[in-house]
């Protein structure tokens, strides 16, 4: 991983080869979007409860 690299695509020099290194804006990526399934998960799951508390 290269924390200056900053193209989408992963390393840019010419001997990393394809599919080498990870850049630091996949892992930020990535990561706000399991962040982002988690709070989605927990937020549906706290309206669930709420429903299910007023409908019952």
């Amino acid at each position: 991983m290269n924390l200056f690299d900053v193209e989408l695509g992963g390393q840019d020099e010419p001997e990393a080869g394809d599919g080498k290194g990870c850049s630091w804006v996949t892992l930020v990526v990535l990561g706000i979007m399991v962040l982002l399934a988690v709070l989605i998960h927990t937020f549906f799951g706290w309206a669930g409860d709420l429903l299910t508390a007023l409908f019952s």
